[in-house]
This record gives structure tokens, sequence and C-alpha cells, in this order.
């Protein structure tokens, strides 16, 4: 039919333009009166002249219409035929409408959909009517012609539209069912839930204070989960289980969960502030799986330090909410004692002991790694059958440890002393049979790290059985699940503050770690908490610190293995000159472009930045390799930069934290970086 439009308009088009001719010689002919026309041509003949044009045009416009109407039935019989009957109820009953177009995109042809829903779009322009699919014609004569589709709304129905170029063809389905069926599933959807006292244990070690206390928490849970119409159960003194549907989530969501923010109010006025901890699991219609989801929902907001919410959605990332604030010290001599009992335990089960740490190896990693090294040799040379065991061994990667952390490393061990406590990943791997230290009874412990792909060796946690971690960290969606038994203090300052504790209040009086060891775990105190300025610092770290002083630490050297070279204190000087503030109390900095500096020169950066009055935190970034860029933020507590590394894919302590950023210039990372904080600071804030 195309053609036969084309045709329709030259025929028009050539007849006008000889028509036009004659009346132009023949008015010039009259008035220079050749062949006497100005006396042959009367008025009665001009008329019947004109008379026979208009008649003729008439019959001609006539002919050429019926032409065009008979290529359009042509046509339509034509797609009919192409179709099939069949076919055509297939797409009548799919609610699907074909629209055929011409190269200038003039809708030429429309199934039977359009004009059953009185669109009458035949002869219009499809790119005027819907605008909208002029993008789906862009991606449609691209290479991805096949997944070009385009979601519309047509007086007030929902159509996925493809656009066909080679045939010059549009497809309309209508999902507007679909969508309202789904919309509901999806708002009908079962969610779980799990809401638990985070400092249930402190309430009731105060009598006095357990029933008004706990009475008021417990109605605050109910009357918050009656007022959204959730089901909530306490099946616990501490615990409670509420089901829900997805839209009330999403209700409580809007809400920003202010059940939390109640009960720690409300709790601080009867003189004991009490916290909550809350996760759901959704998205998957097996509540069996719902269950697995919210309970290491739970177990990671626990660990994170509580006072927060742990969305799980299953196949996506999970979504931590509030966690803001600093936790405070919930440890005591009996609980310490448990954890040291049950560590201990494991060890003495073990044939033999591996310990590793995180990549950029620290001094904390290298202390607590040194210490739980030591204790692990303890425990099993007390065994009571006194067996010949191999000693535990570190793993150690230089590539992979700070520069200081080497030093101090060197200055501390012979090489007989070096090859006696750590072993490389090489050497692991090589040894086989009998001599490997790897087999079905092989102790793996985990220390300063609980992410399994920022650990030295992540292919090790698939090759051991029985993991234990130990660590000061919020807990992350990524974790090591294949453990046995974790200590996740993040109230502690470091982790060698939590493996001082251990050693300390653990049944073992005759026990006394090495001088260079309880130099070096000291050293990771003093990193972790910037010479006792951080918040994380407690009254427990303070006691750590004198209880490894006692042990035989020298104050002076672990302060020298601290201490910068020259080139680092400039080259920290260069990074400080660059100080930007992003708010009041938030600044970044921003290493050279030109500049390779190491995790720990960022980190002192930021360090000494913290030192300057008004700074709440700062946020330092820089190269570490010509392709990584790496993220060092501190804090004085009033503001959490791990919320905010977190989100960058990092990780860390509330007021110690980083991120690590491949593939990616250093000025495309401070934008990412600028933009999340200016997004989630408010979020990050603690006061």
């Amino acid at each position: 039919m195309v053609k036969a439009l084309s045709r329709l308009r030259k025929h028009i088009l050539i007849s006008t333009v000889i028509q036009l001719v004659i009346v132009i010689i023949l008015t010039t002919l009259y008035f220079i009166n050749v062949f006497d026309l100005q006396r042959l041509l009367t008025v009665e003949v001009a008329l019947i002249i004109t008379l026979i044009a208009i008649v003729f045009n008439v019959l001609y416009g006539w002919i050429h219409v019926a032409v065009v109407m008979r290529a359009r039935m042509k046509e339509n019989v034509s797609s009919l035929t192409l179709l099939g009957g069949d076919v055509r109820e297939v797409y009548d009953f799919g609610a699907i409408g074909l629209v055929l177009v011409d190269k200038d995109f003039n809708i030429v042809w429309a199934n039977e959909l359009f004009k059953e829903r009185r669109l009458y779009i035949v002869d219009k322009n499809i790119l005027t009517w819907q605008p909208e699919l002029t993008r789906l014609v862009e991606l449609s004569e691209s290479l991805y012609e096949e997944e070009s589709l385009l979601k519309l709304e047509i007086e007030s129905r929902n159509y996925e539209v493809k656009y066909l170029a080679k045939a010059g063809l549009f497809l309309f389905r209508d999902n507007t069912e679909f969508e309202y069926l789904f919309e509901k599933s999806q708002a009908n959807a079962p969610v779980l839930g799990l809401i638990t006292i985070d400092n249930y244990n402190e309430i009731i070690d105060r009598d006095e204070m357990i029933n008004p206390v706990i009475s008021a928490v417990v109605n605050e849970v109910f009357d918050y989960c009656r007022n959204f119409g959730a089901l909530v159960k306490q099946y616990r003194d501490d615990s409670f289980i509420v089901i829900m549907n997805k839209q009330t989530l999403d209700e409580m969501y809007e809400d920003k969960f202010s059940l939390l923010d109640t009960v720690r109010n409300k709790t601080e006025m009867l003189d004991f502030k009490t916290t909550l901890s809350m996760a759901v699991a959704h998205n998957f219609p097996d509540v069996m799986k719902l269950n697995d989801l919210v309970v290491n929902a739970l177990d990671t907001a626990l660990a994170r330090g509580g006072d927060q919410i742990v969305i799980a959605t299953h196949g996506e990332e999970t979504e931590y909410i509030g966690g803001a604030g600093s936790q405070s010290e919930r440890r005591n001599r009996t609980s310490i004692r448990l954890y040291a009992d049950t560590i201990f335990r494991h060890i003495r089960d073990a044939k033999n002991v591996l310990i590793m740490s995180h990549t950029q190896t620290d001094l904390d990693a290298l202390g607590s790694s040194l210490g739980m090294k030591e204790l692990a040799d303890y425990i099993k040379h007390k065994q009571k059958d006194n067996e010949k065991f191999p000693t535990a061994k570190i793993l150690y990667d230089p590539a992979k440890t700070e520069t200081k952390t080497r030093a101090a490393l060197e200055q501390s061990f012979s090489q007989d002393e070096f090859e006696e406590y750590f072993i490389s990943n090489d050497k692991l791997d090589e040894e086989k049979g009998a001599e490997s230290l790897i087999n079905s009874q092989t102790l793996l412990i985990i220390v300063d790290v609980s992410r399994p792909s920022i650990t030295l060796n992540p292919a090790l946690i698939e090759r051991v059985d029985n993991i234990i971690v130990i660590d000061h960290h919020r807990r992350t969606g990524e974790f090591i699940d294949t453990r046995i038994y974790d200590y996740i203090e993040t109230a502690a300052s470091s982790t060698s503050e939590i493996i001082t504790e251990i050693m300390y209040y653990g049944n073992t009086t005759d026990f006394k770690i090495s001088e260079k060891t309880a130099t070096l775990m000291l050293a990771g105190i003093y990193l972790d908490t910037n010479y006792f300025r951080s918040n994380t610092t407690g009254s427990r770290t303070f006691f750590a610190s004198m209880i490894l002083e006692d042990w035989g630490a020298d104050v002076l050297i672990a302060d020298d293995f601290l201490k910068d070279e020259f080139e680092e204190y400039t080259l920290i000087t260069k990074i400080l000159a660059s100080l930007e503030t992003l708010q009041p109390g938030i600044v970044i900095l921003k290493a050279g472009e030109k500049d390779i500096v190491t995790p720990e020169t960022l980190a002192k950066a930021a360090n000494t930045t913290m030192r300057i009055k008004g700074i709440n935190a700062v946020f330092v970034v820089g190269y570490t390799s010509p392709d990584v860029v790496k993220l060092s933020a501190r804090s004085d507590g009033t503001v959490n930069v791990q919320l905010i590394s977190e989100k960058l894919g990092g990780g860390g302590h509330q007021a110690s934290a980083a991120a690590t950023m491949e593939k990616r210039t250093l000025e495309q990372a401070y934008e990412t970086i600028v933009e999340t904080i200016e997004h989630f600071i408010h979020l990050a804030r603690t006061t």
C-alpha cells in the first residue's frame, strides 16, 4: 500500500503540472489573439472547458482513490493471510497490537486491537503520537535490536513495545493485568522478621530494673507491630518473631523503623537505655529459606554492634539501617572466659593450627596473629597426653603486608624465629601428604577480618573445615559462612585488645607471651586507636595495654614501629595541603595524580588530620597502584565512617574504615566518594 500511495502522489502532481501548463499556454495565446481566439473563446466555451476539466479531475481522483483502497484491502487480506485466522485469534487473546509504519513513521496499518480501544491511529505519525518511541527506534536500529523493549502507558493501560526496524513493525503487548497481579503478589509476599533486645543480659543483672524496662520494651514492640498490621509473637524473653507482608515492610521502611528510636528514648527515661536489633527477610516464597535468611541477618546485626535493622532481600545486596552510634562495652570477665574456653577447646581438638589475617597486613593484624600463635602453642603443650604436635603457623605474604609491618617483623625476629612462626602461601601449597598442614583436623583462626575476599588466602577458607573468626570490625554482607565459631566485638578498639583479654581471663594462669609479641600487640593497639585518641578507646583498652606492658611490652619500641620516614612525612604534608571541607566538620583529602602511596600513608594522613580542632571526620583518597584507588577514613565518633565506606564497597569500624576502588581514575573515585558522603552523611552522624 505504501507504493500505491506513492504512485497516487506522483500522478496527482504530474496531472496538476500538465493542467497548469495548458492554462498558461491558452492564456498567453488568448491575449496575443493567435488563431483569432478572442473571437472563438467566448464565455460559454470557457465554461464548457472548465466543466470538462473539473469532471476529468474528479474521475481521475476517484479512480486513483479506488486503486489505493483496493491496495489497502489487499494488504489487509495479505496480513490476515500471513497471520492466519488462528494466529490472529492468538494476537487478539494476548492483547498484542501490531502497527505498520512507512519510512517516515506514518502509520499505514494497525490491527483491530486499537480500534476496539477507540484508538484511531492510522495515517498518524507514530513518533508524534507517542514521542517516547523515538528512543526505542534509536535502540532498535542499533546492534541490540532483539533486546530493545520500552514500557509505555497509553490511556491508563500499560504496554511493552518492541520495534522491528527491518519490517517497519511495532508490537504492543498489553501487560496491564500482569503488572497489576505482579504488584499485588509483591505487596502480599511473605516477610519474616526477628527482633531482639541487644543488652538483655545487662538488664537482668540489675534486678531492680528488669520489670519496668522489659515491660516498656515488650509493650512498644507489640504496639508498633499492631499499628502496622504485623503479627508479632514473643518466643523468648529477649526475642520476638514478626510475620507480615511486603506492603507492611514498605510502610515500616517509610517510617524509618521508628521502633528502635522509640525504645531507645523511652528506656533512657527509665535510666537504663536499651537498644533493639531487627532483621527481616523477603523476596522468596519458601518460608524455610526466609527463616535461614532472617537468622543470618540477625546474626549480622548483632555482630555489627546491634541497634540497627538488617534487610535481607533474596538475590540482592543486604541493606543496613541504623547502627551509626558507638556501642557500649558489653563484655565482662565471665563472658570473655566463656569465649576463651570455647576457643581453647577447638584448639585442643585440632591436629594443627593455622592463623591468617587480611591483605595489607597492619600491626594490629600482625600482633593479634602472634598472640594467637603463642596462645595456641601453650594450650597444645598443656594437653594431658602431651603428644608431639606441630606448632601453630601464621600465614605471611610480604607483598600483601604494609611497609611498617614488614620493618617491625625484620627488626623483631631473626631468620630462625621467622621460619618457626610464619609460613608462606607457596610453601603451604607445596606440602603434601603427611607433611601437609591442611587436613580434616586443621583449625584455621582468622583474626582482624571477617570478609573472605580480603584475607591473605581466600582459597584456604574453602580447603579448611574448622574456622574461627576473631575480629573487632563490623560484619558486612560478605562473611565467612563456613566458620564453626566467631568472636566479633565491635566495642573493642582492636583485635589485639580482644586477644589480650582472651589470654588474660582464660584459664591460662601461668601463660605469658614473649616480650616481642607483647610489643607488637601494643603497637597494634596504638595504631587502631591513634594513640588512644579514637572514641573506640575505652577502659578495657587501657587495661589491655597495661597487661601487655606487664608482660614486657616496650612502649618506646612500639612507638618507634609507627614513626614515619622523612619521605613519608613529606608526602603526608603534601596530602594535608589538599584538604577540602565538604560540610562543617567533614573534610576530604586527595593525594597527587602522579603519586603512588601506601595504604598506611593514607591512614597516617587521616590520623594526622583528625588532630585538627573542629574536624569530626576525614576521608583520604589516593592511588595505591596505577589502577587501584584506596580510601582511608577516620572520625572522632560523631560520624560513622564505616557506614560511608560500606556504601563504597569497603568496611571497617565506626571510627576507622577503608574502601578500595579498582579500574577508576583518582578523579572518578574522588567524585564518587564526595557524592556518597553528601548522600549518606545524615545517616552516618551519631549526634
